[in-house]
């Protein structure tokens, strides 16, 4: 549970220290006074990722070039862990005031799953989307994972560099294949098996919003080969004529895809938009069931997504993040909900915030 954020130069927020004491809080306020952007610095605290920018600028307050983010966290052990990022000229990560030097040994140390209203995009919009959602999920819980999704990418791209270079030496390129085969293989092979459990448990959550006997799955887009480190490394280099004279890999874990099939059809090609919003809160969700699988505490970040719920989904919804050890509602005003009765409520204006109760 998180007992203390502090931010600095992020976002709309010059200075601000605010505690917690309850499971969970209410963030209140009119559009465009910073509840979204408090979500995402806890977010980014627990994945060194943004769940609405893949840049670094973005986050910094307007004039200024860093910022700062630091969560206190009691984990039941007596104290609380300290969790500290500075992005300035270099990247400074810190635990308990002790330097980290991998991104791999912070990422995951609080685990979130976000609710935005943009969540929809999952499932109909581009692949690379998808893909950072399913790297970032991965990532928060297997470190394994996230340094196989490094390698991988390392070498793809000194790969791809000499694909273009004018004269191809098959040695060093042939290296480089192997580290891809290897790295990639494994990341297949860990992708279908989360893939495979949040098939599962979306298809429990819609059957129990819906009712019926609704026939659902994910559908993994990846190239055969890439299953096994040999397949992977013979394929790579029979590609390899072609690909050089392209200039960049044909294939590969980097350009896999996942969509989702109701009734055998797939929701981002003929699904509605009620479909299509109900698969991307699934999605979410069960993304929360598998984070506490191994008795991970999860924070859940609910940004604007309840009030168009019909009653049931809501009820589903909240019953998913009543499981999780804190949660972070935003509302424009304060929801009558019996759920919301024990709460801490924060009035956000403008960047600065009040506790209401």
């Amino acid at each position: 549970m998180i007992t203390n954020i502090q931010l600095k130069n992020f976002r709309n927020y010059a200075n601000l220290s605010l505690g917690f004491q309850k499971k969970t809080n209410l963030l209140i306020g009119t559009n465009g006074q910073g509840k979204t952007n408090l979500l995402e610095a806890i977010f980014f605290i627990g994945m060194l990722r943004s769940f609405r920018t893949s840049s670094i600028r973005d986050l910094q307050k307007v004039g200024t070039k860093n910022f700062f983010l630091s969560a206190s966290v009691d984990r039941g052990r007596g104290w609380d862990e300290l969790l500290e990022v500075e992005y300035a000229e270099k990247r400074r990560l810190r635990i308990d005031s002790a330097p980290i030097q991998k991104a791999s040994e912070f990422i995951g140390n609080i685990k979130t799953v976000s609710f935005s209203p943009s969540d929809i995009m999952l499932v109909t919009e581009s692949t690379g989307q998808r893909r950072r959602f399913l790297n970032m999920l991965i990532s928060s819980f297997s470190k394994p994972y996230l340094a196989a999704l490094n390698e991988y990418a390392q070498a793809l791209k000194m790969r791809n560099t000499l694909l273009k270079a004018s004269r191809v030496d098959a040695a060093t390129i042939s290296a480089f294949e192997h580290i891809m085969a290897k790295s990639g293989s494994a990341v297949v092979k860990q992708r279908k098996k989360v893939l495979g459990a949040l098939s599962g448990e979306m298809l429990s959550l819609i059957t129990e919003i819906k009712g019926g006997s609704p026939v659902f799955s994910i559908k993994y887009n990846h190239h055969p080969a890439t299953s096994g480190e040999e397949s992977f490394s013979a394929k790579l280099a029979n590609e390899r004529t072609k690909e050089t004279a392209r200039g960049y890999s044909l294939f590969g874990p980097h350009l896999d895809d996942f969509e989702f099939i109701l009734e055998d059809k797939s929701l981002r090609h003929f699904g509605s938009t009620g479909q299509c919003r109900l698969a991307s809160l699934c999605l979410k969700m069960a993304a929360v069931n598998i984070l506490r699988e191994d008795n991970s505490q999860v924070i859940t970040l609910v940004d604007d997504v309840t009030g168009d719920l019909d009653a049931k989904t809501r009820d589903a919804f909240l019953k998913i993040i009543s499981k999780s050890e804190q949660s972070f509602f935003t509302f424009t005003e304060k929801p009558e909900d019996e759920y919301f009765s024990d709460v801490a409520t924060f009035a956000i204006e403008n960047g600065q915030v009040t506790v209401i109760k």
